[in-house]
């Protein structure tokens, strides 16, 4: 929800030729390295994806696991494979919740429950959710990991690696080339055309990345929507997307039926937000996402004036949403 201001348009140039190294580091991961992740460009569609000959059945997956971070933060575990979305962020935003210091850090190293994450992703740049230097720390740290984001924000990430490895690189009187490039083979930019699919599979995670816009403002901010698979479980998370009924309806059949959706309050408090995902999406389970802190101001809560009465109206069209207060919260669905 934050709005920072863009670099200066040096800077901008800048970043965008770094961007083509981005691109070409991230080559050898598409289709071969990392455990063999490979990505397809999916035009125009609206449904689940076959190849030649029958569709693979999907493999049962017993339940999903949900573990609360911040704000639009989570790390969600099915099928023994881990998928990270808008967790790697720093100190956020004034009246947004933001990951304590100490789960920060056991983040970034990879350590105790949360350890063995496979892919990483950030839905935009914005500093609520996305932090260039807690994503390289966390890269360092877990070598088998990827990350995926936007264009803008993989600019942003490897402006931040390159002035590191300049800063090295005079300080230690050596070439970083190497390491920089190994470390960006993981990152992988993504935008596909608005109402297209790109998909990226990896390692029995499948990544449906959808164009949904962060609103119509110059200049725009990119966002991604996501619907992620493993096994016979989806889940759906929409970053911070303004996107209008119009723009959803050529995803409508795919987002049907998702079993868990992590969505911001708007999507629960907005009427024709609200009737989309009860009558068209029509999730299992519903997690709410990006709530002001309890004590913000009038104004983050918009007509509803407080964080109790926001609560209160999401409950009493979705009895059964999950509202998570405090980091390392878990959730499990589909248990018996």
């Amino acid at each position: 929800m934050s709005r920072p201001s863009d670099r200066k348009s040096g800077a901008r140039t800048h970043s965008t030729l770094w961007l083509g190294v981005v691109l070409l580091a991230a080559a050898p991961w598409v289709g071969t390295a990392c455990r063999q992740g490979r990505v397809q460009n999916v035009v125009g569609e609206t449904g689940p994806r076959t190849g030649a000959g029958e569709a693979p059945v999907p493999v049962a997956v017993d339940k999903l696991e949900v573990l609360y971070l911040a704000n639009e933060g989570f790390l969600i575990e099915a099928g023994g494979r881990r998928v990270l979305v808008d967790g790697l962020f720093g100190t956020g935003i004034s009246g947004y919740p933001v990951v304590p210091p100490g789960i920060r850090s056991q983040l970034e190293a990879g350590v105790g429950e949360w350890a063995d994450i496979h892919v990483a992703i950030a839905t935009h740049y914005h500093g609520d959710h996305f932090d260039p230097e807690s994503v390289i720390r966390f890269l360092e740290a877990n070598p088998e990991a990827v990350f995926v984001s936007t264009p803008q924000t993989v600019e942003r990430l490897t402006r931040r690696l390159t002035e590191r490895s300049i800063k090295e690189a005079t300080e230690q009187s050596k070439n970083p080339g190497p390491e920089r490039t190994a470390l960006l083979a993981r990152v992988r930019a993504v935008l596909p055309a608005e109402g297209t699919v790109e998909r990226i599979e990896f390692d029995g995670i499948e990544l449906a990345v959808l164009n949904l816009h962060h609103g119509r403002r110059d200049p725009p901010v990119e966002n991604l929507g996501l619907v992620i698979t493993i096994g016979d479980q989806s889940f759906l998370h929409f970053g911070d997307t303004e996107a209008k009924m119009e723009e959803f309806e050529p995803y409508l059949d795919m987002l049907r039926d998702t079993d868990l959706a992590l969505l911001p309050f708007w999507f629960l408090s907005s009427e024709w937000r609200a009737r989309m995902v009860r009558d068209l999406i029509q999730p299992r389970w519903i997690v709410v996402a990006h709530m002001p802190t309890p004590d913000a101001g009038d104004s983050y809560f918009g007509r509803w004036q407080s964080y109790d009465k926001l609560v209160r109206s999401i409950r009493s069209a979705f009895p059964e949403a999950r509202f998570p207060a405090r980091a390392g919260e878990s959730y499990r669905f589909g248990d018996n």
